[in-house]
């Protein structure tokens, strides 16, 4: 039940944070503070002149002045939701708890009153208040000696209003008094022995971010290092394999002639059979040596003056015996005026042919269509985009998530002749990043598939963006 009754409370004393307060933490712990005082001190400062009125032979008006202005707190948690300035408002509190504080004693005692030592609260409630504000500490202090001066000189110079309240009375107003006094500080000090427990936490919390964080900068630059070694070693490797790969396919052409001269179909057959293979070997290390050159930022390009136009029907030359093979009927649709790009042609040119390529493997006895349109949306600002989109079967949502991702095909491996890699779109993907353009696909089951290529107009080579993840991986460490 009291768990209860301290949650209730505590959404109580949140509902009163303004939201400009609510989002500093440690002006909203303060504001918290404020408003805890705010709110209990009313209830406990009110024990005194209800003492008063049953001590007193003769209560008189004071007594209600008391009441009326110790009641008064209540006023400032609203005056704060309602977005007062709250420095203003701790000025005004603090100049009524000396008004309240002063005028109890001024009319029961003076110097000697048994409510006189709530002048101590005055100090800690402006610490819990304000914290380390040194103009608004130094403004407190001054009206608390201020007014401490102004009691004793109306205290000396005037005389206060005799009365009657027998010694023993005094003593249960100054146990009142004091018990309610000590509560009161009890409660500011439990929570501000929270606040202080929450603050610890927060900063081990902190601590063991930040441990994370340096062993995470540790891993990611171990991690950079460990891909520059396997771009050098996959480098290295592919220009060693290439070597006897180049004397396989120069030796099975010159058998395939052999075969053809002899008119021997049956070697003819075998020895095509060696050089397709050379070949889709070669094709592969070279897709796995650009991989790995634009990974280590060594993918050097040709930029120079070219027409897309000549680029993209240089690119369905290259593919139609394919599509036709396989069935598929094309058509281009030129929707813009000029098409001159300054660029590396035989990149683009691989980008073009890898989306190209697709298409008869893929989706075989489709209809394609080929837009090439002006558009703003180039990375390095004004160019042309390039729609290549079928009417085949589309894909998968859960394969087109991953379609440019390394080493990550789920498509049938018996789609191809000799087994997909995925290696022809990733190339595709990170070359075109790599030339300032943007290559990307939508799709839907049973409707088709759609390529567009972002291709800029002007392009100047900058540093590969292959490297770019694990530099923003740092930036936001």
């Amino acid at each position: 039940m009291l768990k209860k009754l301290g949650a209730r409370y505590q959404r109580l004393i949140d509902y009163f944070v303004p939201d400009a307060i609510r989002a500093d933490r440690e002006a909203s712990n303060q504001a918290r503070m404020f408003l805890i005082s705010h709110t209990i001190g009313p209830i406990l400062g009110n024990s005194v002149p209800i003492a008063l009125f049953f001590v007193d032979p003769a209560p008189g008006l004071d007594i209600l002045l008391l009441s009326v202005s110790v009641t008064a707190f209540w006023i400032f948690p609203f005056l704060l939701r309602r977005g007062w300035d709250y420095n203003a408002l701790v000025i005004t509190s603090v100049l009524n708890l000396n008004f309240v504080i002063y005028c109890a004693s001024y009319f029961n005692g003076g110097v000697l009153s048994p409510t006189l030592p709530w002048i101590l609260l005055i100090p800690i409630l402006s610490f819990f208040y304000i914290g380390g504000n040194a103009r608004l500490q130094g403004t407190l202090m001054s009206i608390f000696a201020g007014a401490f001066a102004l009691f004793l000189i109306l205290y000396y110079t005037t005389n206060p209003p005799t009365k009657n309240i027998p010694e023993v009375a005094l003593v249960t107003l100054g146990g009142v008094s004091t018990i309610a006094a000590l509560c009161y500080v009890a409660t500011m000090a439990i929570y501000y022995a929270r606040i202080f427990d929450a603050g610890v936490e927060l900063e081990g919390e902190v601590r063991r971010r930040r441990q994370a964080m340096d062993k995470l900068r540790a891993a990611i630059v171990a991690a950079d290092e460990a891909g520059l070694h396997k771009a050098e070693f996959l480098a290295r490797m592919s220009h060693e394999l290439r070597t006897p790969l180049n004397a396989v396919i120069g030796y099975s052409q010159i058998l395939r002639e052999d075969a053809l001269e002899t008119d021997n179909l049956q070697m003819r057959d075998d020895v095509d059979r060696i050089h397709d293979a050379g070949q889709y070997l070669m094709r592969l290390i070279n897709f796995v040596l650009d991989l790995s050159k634009i990974e280590s930022g060594r993918m050097q390009f040709k930029v120079e003056d070219h027409q897309l136009i000549e680029i993209l029907q240089d690119a369905m030359a290259a593919v139609r015996p394919a599509m036709k093979a396989a069935g598929n009927t094309v058509d281009l649709f030129i929707e813009t005026r000029q098409s001159d790009v300054s660029i590396d042609r035989e990149r683009l040119l691989q980008v073009l042919n890898a989306v190209l390529d697709n298409i008869p493997v893929h989706a075989p006895g489709t209809h394609v269509d080929i837009h090439c349109r002006d558009n703003g949306a180039g990375r390095q600002g004004d160019g042309y985009e390039i729609r290549v989109s079928d009417n085949g079967a589309g894909i998968p949502a859960g394969q087109l998530a991953t379609l440019f991702e390394s080493l990550i095909d789920r498509r049938d491996a018996a789609a191809s002749k000799y087994g997909g890699t995925g290696l022809n779109l990733t190339v595709a993907h990170k070359l075109a990043r790599a030339m300032g353009c943007d290559l990307s696909v939508e799709s839907e089951v049973g409707k088709g598939t759609c390529f567009i290529v972002l291709v800029p107009r002007n392009w100047t080579p900058l540093s590969s963006p292959a490297t770019q993840p694990n530099t923003e991986a740092l930036a936001a460490a």
